[in-house]
């Protein structure tokens, strides 16, 4: 695996920023967890509700962790996260950074212990301005601040709450490959680097495409009506009479309209004046819009699904998260991978989202408890039983039990 023999610090919380340690992780990378004495507060974010379940959201953003649980605002808290700061390669962190100036855990404070160490920062809305210390998660920051929110409702429709974790991983993917691109450097030059980013940042580069137009004066969300379903109906959603819903998206309709015609048992379309080319189309878009309509109401999805892949159309069904789990293309293509065998409820977990010829990847092991290497971390770091039992019966540290 080749990150191996790079040492990660994960000094955070939450999603953004750890999930970018996890795909270190999943490349060989020592990622060293540091949690308070309560733990992360992550891992409780399911609550009480769920609780015939493991928690999956923790599970799924600390594989392959080591977790050492420590109040780092004592002295003997502090030492240890210094002497891991000293030999660490990377520090990832999410604290916002007024909390991390009080802390003495900025990228000045980290550097003044390791000059060539790589410190990964993201915090909501970017590190100046107003708001560069205000709270955030990625469906505050990333999903409504950049205008996703509002842009993905269908006209004078209700907006909706993101799905969790939505923009904390794509943007755990932008500081991975900032601290990536910073190690790089660091081989050829020996410099550390400050690499940041923001959800803010991140969903703005999500919804880079409609806010460049709204730069020059596209902006026509306060013109959208309920009529926009019909403006382009070869890129649109229909239902099925099974009450299924299918997305197309042709965007080279003068290759593939003949054959979508065809498929949808309407090869008179292809003659027919109305639609007979791009302009046609366009002028009678909301007659055709209403043609779609009718058509993929008369059958099941499994029909068009059948017909549409034989035409090879460019679509997709919208598909359950019990449909996702059962589908083929995940399993062969290793976005949903095996976990080590063990006692506990998983045989499968989502793959980091790339693979690299030549280089292996871990197979996933399950989160670790609060503390569960506590222990061993100190006495990597050179603290001898004496000094670690005294941590531990003072309330400085924890280890789980049964470790």
């Amino acid at each position: 695996m080749f990150l191996s023999g790079i040492r990660v610090l994960d000094i955070g919380s939450y999603v953004a920023g750890p999930a970018a340690a996890t795909v270190m992780s999943d490349f060989g990378a020592d990622i060293v967890k540091v949690e308070p004495l309560a733990g992360d507060p992550y891992r409780t974010l399911l609550g009480g509700v769920l609780a015939e379940y493991p928690n999956f959201f923790w599970d799924q953003d600390s594989r392959n962790k080591r977790s050492l649980s420590i109040d780092f605002t004592t002295d003997a808290g502090r030492d240890a996260i210094d002497r891991l700061i000293a030999r660490s390669d990377v520090v990832i962190t999410n604290y916002r950074p007024e909390l991390l100036a009080r802390l003495k855990l900025s990228y000045e404070d980290v550097r003044a212990l390791n000059e060539s160490v790589i410190y990964g920062q993201v915090n909501s809305y970017g590190l100046d301005g107003p708001d560069a210390n205000r709270t955030g998660f990625d469906a505050t920051a990333w999903w409504a601040r950049s205008g996703l929110m509002d842009h993905v409702r269908r006209p004078n429709g209700a907006h909706a709450v993101s799905s969790p974790g939505m923009g904390d991983h794509p943007t755990s993917m932008s500081l991975f490959g900032g601290i990536m691109a910073a190690l790089y450097r660091r081989q050829r030059t020996g410099e550390g680097a400050h690499v940041h980013t923001s959800l803010l940042a991140n969903g703005a580069w999500s919804h880079c495409m409609m806010i460049q137009g709204a730069l020059i004066g596209f902006d026509l969300s306060d013109q959208r009506s309920p009529d926009d379903v019909a403006r382009a109906p070869l890129a649109a959603m229909y239902r099925t009479r099974d009450d299924r819903t299918i997305l197309l998206s042709i965007l080279n309709p003068e290759k593939e309209w003949p054959k979508f015609a065809a498929a949808l048992g309407h090869e008179e379309w292809v003659d027919d004046a109305r639609f007979v080319d791009r302009v046609a189309r366009y002028e009678h878009r909301e007659e055709l819009y209403e043609a779609l309509v009718a058509a993929f109401g008369s059958d099941t999805v499994q029909t068009w699904r059948d017909r549409l892949d034989g035409a090879g159309i460019t679509y997709s069904v919208a598909q359950t998260i019990s449909e996702v789990v059962n589908d083929e293309q995940m399993y062969v293509n290793d976005v949903l991978t095996e976990v080590e065998p063990g006692d506990h409820f998983y045989a499968y977990t989502v793959n980091s989202p790339f693979w690299m010829n030549g280089a292996s990847k871990r197979t996933p092991r399950l989160a670790p408890g609060i503390g569960e290497h506590t222990t061993e971390v100190l006495k990597e770091i050179g603290f001898d039983d004496a000094e670690i039992n005294a941590m531990l019966d003072d309330g400085i540290a924890r280890q789980r039990e049964g470790k």
